[in-house]
């Protein structure tokens, strides 16, 4: 690149971090004046969720925390562990070296084998249906509530 273009070259990197604009204002002790709190938009503040029964997973009996990344139970629906269905999904299965049970969404799991050491490709050998597809849960749909979605 020759020198006499210099001043239209970009520049990449760390230069100039820092100075794009003005700070945020703090309005609250922590709480910086851009975070839009929750009904300062007009939309109703989201309720806390009330004292919940703790929810126990049917495989492991074990308390359930994040419901979010929970599956639905293949025994009426109640939820388990992502784990705890991925042991049990895998668990009937006859697999060779290459060959590893994944989950592939919409409530399967698949058995994939892997091309190469890298573990980048791989074909599905077989589907394994975890949940009935398109059923509604009503404790998924608490959640979906509680998020907005």
């Amino acid at each position: 690149m020759a020198d006499g273009n210099k001043e239209t070259r970009r520049r990449f990197g760390r230069r100039g971090r820092g100075r794009s604009g003005p700070k945020a204002v703090e309005t609250a002790p922590g709480i910086p004046s851009d975070v839009v709190l929750p009904g300062e938009r007009g939309e109703e503040p989201v309720p806390a969720p009330k004292d919940q029964p703790a929810v126990i997973c049917s495989i492991c009996q074990k308390q359930i925390f994040d419901l979010s990344s929970a599956l639905a139970g293949r025994d009426g629906g109640t939820p388990v562990h992502f784990d705890c269905a991925l042991a049990k999904a895998a668990e009937g299965e006859l697999l060779e070296p290459s060959e590893r049970v994944a989950y592939v969404g919409r409530g399967a799991f698949a058995v994939v084998e892997y091309r190469d050491k890298s573990m980048t490709a791989f074909t599905i050998k077989r589907r394994i249906q975890w949940e009935k597809e398109g059923e509604k849960f009503d404790w998924r749909r608490n959640i979906q509530k509680r998020l907005g979605l």
